[in-house]
């Protein structure tokens, strides 16, 4: 997200005053006295949420969204949380997006929430699951993801529009994002902004925001003129005590086309949405990528066919070790913040995993070296970025030997919640669905589509597989079909060396990432790597590969290796990953029509061309996740699986674009490189 500080991770938090019961605050969601009754009377009521969720059709999963300004002490969500268990049928989900610029830190939520008993249980999970205080989008799923709690810090003038994929004007009807909000939460007015035209926009995206029939209920002023001019009907009443008015409404089902829209996009390029309702959804890999969409999908009641070629993490996917990691940058950017990203939302989302049983690994930690001048000087950058976090911290000499148990010297990234992860265990944790049907040993080699429908044919040309919908997430092998084969795929060469416990004089109780890396024992023996190479495409074990684990090891740190220490066996894979080393997760382009619509950025690269993507008909790709996608893949596939039902992103529109197919053609078309 896009922020003027200097700081690019820097938000500044809530400094409430801290009184008797509470923060001495007059906020709507503030702990004071009947407060809860306040909410649920304003929020809860004027919404007629327990009326609406009682009626919901228990024979269909469905999603009800609640998008809100001002997520404070959370108030507002553990009650609607609440009354969602009590009314709402099992098989639909909560999905609560929530906007702060001023956030309260994890205690200042724990010292909070102990003024309301009845909420304990609730708030709890809150707690634990509460992101650090970090500009962007942060996504936790609550309750077996009975409940989605997209997080946004930052200002609402900035977040919402960045929830849209292609705002337009009222003449491009066809190009306006979908509606997601079934009911607005609007606490106090969001802080001020003199300009006349972003408070436009910020009204605008809430009308574009919202579905025909949307309500809202609002504790403030501020919102009644801007609701207004957007064509919400509204009421004005005072409040059950008496103390203020409640404004509450909802959007009308045949709102004017004249109300003010939101500032358009140059170019729309960034349209994934489906072609049609998809029913029956055909993931073809069974990696990370595959098994995690197809995941994803199934939460959501959709029913997936995975085809893989071979078995499940046959693949890349298929070490028996990977590391939960990620890099970081002391300058902000797309790919540094889907890296941070990617990873806080892998953190969140494997430590329930690991909690319920349901996958191998530890999250012992990761030290991360820094050996090189750029590396020190990134370092010590991000240490004053970055010194008040819970998830990140800066070691050096003796206190990387307390962490890891190895004699190191020098400086590290600590990420204490990190550490590694058995893929194949993951896949295989991911394939456990009632949703999901798995085909092994049969390989999709050609896609082609008639009447909404896809076919998947083999070498023989016969169909083995139809469907609406279909996510192509087989890593390099996605360039076998005729649709993706443009895209800049790269295969990167890896190999493992395997060493028997006894080889090293000191056993790390940390993962440690320098050249290679170095994971605690798993077996009775250690898995060291990876090597590096983008020329070989052979999977056969080399002995000088074994040769280069063992040397970067030997530098790791004096006499950890044994003279005498060699390999006793390893794997070999490819890697695949982009150009630009961003993911590659969104609908799949049709060149040719883009190349047309969109030729005239090659003379102009500002021109606007209000025409809307081209892509082929309910057709997706993620791959391209390289050496990490034990941290990408999981919000990948929540990012997939919203553009399919037509959710809210976990993503601000800048990075979807940043991961989708087209960038390249985009890019291409800019710089006069496709003719």
């Amino acid at each position: 997200m896009a922020t003027k500080q200097n700081n690019p991770y820097s938000i500044p938090s809530a400094k409430p005053v801290w009184g008797d019961n509470g923060p001495a605050s007059s906020e709507m969601h503030g702990p004071h006295e009947g407060e809860l009754d306040k909410c649920r009377h304003v929020f809860l009521s004027h919404n007629r949420l327990a009326e609406r969720w009682s009626a919901l059709d228990r024979e269909t999963a469905g999603r009800f969204t609640i998008i809100e300004t001002g997520f404070g002490t959370g108030l507002n969500f553990l009650l609607a949380w609440q009354l969602w268990q009590q009314t709402a049928p099992p098989n639909w989900q909560l999905h609560y997006v929530s906007i702060e610029e001023r956030p309260y830190s994890a205690e200042q939520l724990r010292r909070v929430h102990a003024s309301w008993p009845e909420l304990a249980s609730l708030a709890a999970i809150l707690q634990h699951n509460y992101p650090p205080l970090l500009l962007g989008h942060h996504r936790r799923l609550l309750n077996s993801a009975q409940v989605c709690l997209d997080l946004l810090f930052g200002n609402a003038h900035d977040c919402l529009p960045a929830l849209l994929d292609a705002p337009s004007s009222a003449a491009n009807d066809k190009l306006n994002s979908v509606a997601y909000a079934d009911a607005w939460f609007l606490n106090d007015a969001p802080p001020a902004n003199n300009e006349v035209k972003p408070q436009e926009t910020l009204f605008a995206s809430m009308a574009a925001l919202s579905k025909p029939g949307s309500s809202f209920a609002a504790a403030a002023d501020f919102w009644e003129p801007g609701l207004r001019a957007q064509g919400f009907s509204l009421e004005k009443i005072k409040a059950y005590d008496a103390t203020q008015q409640i404004l509450w409404g909802h959007l009308p089902h045949d709102i004017a086309s004249s109300t003010p829209q939101p500032a358009p996009v140059n170019v729309p390029w960034h349209l994934p949405r489906p072609k049609q309702q998809a029913k029956h959804i055909v993931v073809i890999g069974a990696g990370l990528a595959g098994c995690s969409t197809a995941n994803a999908l199934a939460q959501r009641g959709y029913r997936v066919t995975v085809i893989e070629r071979h078995t499940p993490a046959s693949g890349a996917s298929g070490n028996p070790q990977g590391i939960l990691y990620t890099k970081l940058s002391a300058a902000p950017g797309d790919l540094n913040q889907f890296n941070l990203g990617s990873f806080l939302f892998a953190l969140n989302h494997y430590r329930s995993l690991l909690s319920q049983g349901r996958i191998d690994g530890e999250l012992c930690g990761v030290l991360q070296l820094v050996k090189s001048e750029r590396e020190i000087k990134q370092f010590n950058k991000l240490k004053v970025l970055l010194n008040n976090q819970d998830w990140l911290q800066f070691l050096s000499d003796d206190e990387l030997y307390a962490k890891s148990g190895v004699s190191l010297s020098g400086q590290a990234f600590y990420y204490p919640d990190a550490g590694w992860l058995s893929p194949p265990s993951v896949c295989h944790a991911m394939l456990n669905h009632p949703n999901i049907t798995l085909l092994n040993n049969t390989a999709a080699l050609a896609l082609t589509h008639h009447e909404g429908v896809w076919q998947l044919l083999d070498d023989q040309q016969h169909c083995i597989q139809q469907a609406d919908t279909v996510v192509i997430a087989n890593s390099n092998d996605a360039s076998h079909f005729a649709q993706t084969s443009p895209l800049p795929l790269k295969s990167i060469r890896g190999q493992l060396s395997y060493l028997p416990a006894e080889a090293l004089n000191q056993s790390p109780t940390c993962v440690i990432c320098h050249e290679g890396y170095l994971a605690p024992a798993m077996n009775e023996q250690f898995c060291i790597g990876a090597s590096f190479d983008l020329h070989n495409k052979d999977c056969a074990l080399m002995p000088v590969d074994h040769d280069w684990n063992l040397k970067q090891l030997s530098h790791l740190a004096a006499g950890l290796l044994k003279p005498d220490a060699v390999a006793v066996g390893g794997r070999a894979a490819l890697r695949c990953a982009s150009t630009d080393y961003m993911p590659i997760v969104g609908a799949v382009p049709r060149i040719e029509e883009f190349k047309t619509n969109y030729k005239g950025l090659t003379k102009d690269a500002r021109r606007k061309i209000p025409i809307a993507a081209a892509n082929h008909p309910n057709l997706y790709i993620n791959v391209a996740h390289g050496s990490r996608g034990l941290t990408s893949t999981p919000l990948c596939a929540e990012l997939l699986a919203s553009y399919i039902a037509n959710e809210v992103r976990p993503l601000p529109r800048q990075l979807c674009e940043a991961l989708s197919p087209a960038r390249f053609i985009i890019r291409k078309l800019i710089r006069s490189q496709l003719v």
